[in-house]
């Protein structure tokens, strides 16, 4: 009897792993093509370059709940998106809901429910079946609606949680050296002119990051989730170094907004002491001595045109005594092409101002003869390229402000 009772017991442990391996193995995979009802808008909203993954939810044959807002992390390949492929049981499903998101969570994309007032938009509204054969992958193609403008129930979501959060342009201005070299047509190896450095811009919306997306020279635009007490925006360079970092309230944020009226907010590197920092708005003098000027880059193709189209920049401006220049002469030891050596710079400057986004600056100095030279990366720019006035030289004259433009046309040391 023990004998017997021995066998089924080791037949029924064998039945149960036997089916245990069966169901195991009898299973497929599913993977999301994604097609956007609006491929144009895809390409020039910049935040939706950074869609990372899709939620989705599926039920069973049932109606049961298989996965319920699965996050599967999202990968480009060209123009194409796919996702990471989910095992599933050999079987047949229906996809309930689908929505692209940022890493803040942030809802973007959506596909809407059958009967729903943006419904049309799509070939096949949820829900959608689909089948999962044994060792197999369904590659499932849906379209997906941008959801800006709309609410939850034009998607037909309504009795479903999903988070759409409400959001904000930020509108933020950057400036480092050369970025007009960057655009030139003539190409290197890599079949551009040289490698451009890449700078980072990540915002905290109370230490959450909510934003992680490249700082260009020049305005960016950048969509952020409303809701937060204070935000954090830290900028990074090509070796991930920070070089911004700073906090403010929402209310200051949304004075930089991405209107007409309203200035961006600039990031910089940070200012060494004593330096005058030009405030946003200004465009014409406000103060009663002094210089006001204007500081741009090339931004055109020089090499294959012939002419230059102007951009605003920000370099900071050092003012000295002209008799600096005077001196460096005497000693045959004056600029080398577009730059003033620095071992040249033996007295301190009598002023140092920082430009506003628009390249606009003013700094109030006394009567007498001034050499300004312009701090780069590369060097002190000499402003040797000037026909109305000695090379680099501003005069200001009692109770009068002078007027100059700068055009850093970079040369070679």
């Amino acid at each position: 009897m023990k004998r017997m009772i021995l066998v089924v017991a080791v037949l029924t442990a064998f039945s149960a792993l036997w089916n245990s391996c069966s169901r195991t193995e009898q299973a497929g995979t599913l993977r999301f093509g994604l097609e956007f009802t609006d491929d144009g808008a895809l390409k020039s909203a910049g935040s939706d370059l950074y869609i990372t993954a899709a939620l989705v939810t599926i039920t069973g044959e049932n109606g049961e709940i298989v996965a319920e807002k699965e996050l599967l992390p999202l990968y480009r390949f060209g123009e194409q998106y796919i996702t990471e492929s989910l095992t599933l049981p050999v079987g047949n499903y229906t996809l309930t809901e689908f929505m692209l998101t940022d890493d803040a969570g942030t809802i973007l994309w959506a596909t809407p429910v059958e009967g729903s007032p943006l419904a049309h938009l799509v070939r096949r509204p949820l829900p959608i079946p689909f089948v999962v054969g044994f060792e197999q992958t369904t590659d499932l193609h849906v379209q997906v609606v941008r959801v800006e403008g709309h609410s939850p129930s034009d998607f037909g979501y309504v009795r479903f949680p999903i988070d759409f959060v409400e959001r904000f342009c930020l509108r933020v201005f950057y400036s480092y050296t050369l970025p007009w070299v960057y655009r030139d047509s003539v190409p290197g190896p890599d079949g551009l002119w040289m490698h451009i450095p890449k700078f980072t811009l990540s915002v905290y919306m109370n230490d959450r990051q909510v934003l992680n997306a490249l700082l260009y020279a020049g305005v960016n635009d950048y969509e952020i989730p409303l809701g937060g007490d204070w935000y954090e925006l830290v900028a990074t360079d090509m070796d991930g170094r920070e070089f911004y970092k700073e906090q403010f309230p929402l209310e200051e944020l949304l004075m930089h907004s991405c209107t007409d009226n309203a200035p961006p907010l600039v990031i910089y590197h940070a200012a060494d002491s004593g330096v005058i920092i030009t405030p946003e708005g200004l465009y014409e003098p406000t103060i009663a001595q002094g210089v006001f000027g204007n500081l741009t880059v090339p931004v055109d193709d020089s090499i294959m045109t012939g002419q230059y189209d102007f951009a605003p920049v920000i370099y900071d401006v050092y003012f000295y005594p002209y008799a600096l220049m005077d001196s460096a002469w005497a000693m045959n030891m004056g600029p080398t092409g577009c730059y003033f050596p620095e071992d040249m710079l033996l007295t301190p400057p009598v002023a140092i101002v920082r430009p506003n986004s628009g390249g606009y600056f003013q700094v109030p100095l006394e009567s007498g003869k001034y050499l300004y030279l312009v701090k780069t990366d590369t060097g002190f720019y000499f402003d040797a390229w000037i026909s109305s006035h000695l090379p680099g030289q501003v005069i200001v004259y009692p109770g009068e402000v002078t007027r100059i433009m700068i055009h850093v046309i970079e040369s070679l040391m």
